[in-house]
């Protein structure tokens, strides 16, 4: 499928894994793109966009959490790979990062979001899961 305001990634690789849907936020590509660009190597997707529905089903944070505003991606990445996607990510104004190292190395990934600080949801702002 053909890319979407997206120098590296697809259209099916931002969309919802629920609907298909993939209602990405222009300005968060942008940064995105530019976080690929040093980073220098491919960057593999464990989720994009997700719908409102989604979101629900998979993350305690329901139907309007970070992913269903299309400014937030969770990346696969470990060890260090992970911390120096994360230093890359913070020094270009990413201000959501998420950090999940347990179990298997394929399926470790880094939450990353420019969202705006908000009630109920602090930026900048790091977690682990």
């Amino acid at each position: 499928m053909e890319s979407i305001l997206s120098r590296y990634f697809t259209q099916r690789e931002l969309a919802c894994r629920h609907c298909g849907q993939c209602v990405m936020d222009a300005d968060f590509l942008t940064a995105f793109d530019a976080l690929r660009e040093v980073y220098g190597s491919p960057l593999i997707l464990h989720s994009g966009y997700r719908c409102p529905v989604h979101n629900v089903a998979v993350s305690t944070t329901g139907p309007q959490g970070p992913h269903t505003t299309g400014r937030a991606v969770d990346v696969l990445a470990y060890g260090a790979e992970a911390h120096r996607l994360i230093g890359l990510a913070l020094r270009r104004g990413f201000t959501g990062v998420g950090v999940s190292q347990k179990g298997l190395h394929g399926q470790r990934f880094v939450h990353l979001d420019t969202l705006l600080d908000a009630p109920g949801q602090p930026r900048p702002w790091v977690w682990s899961y």
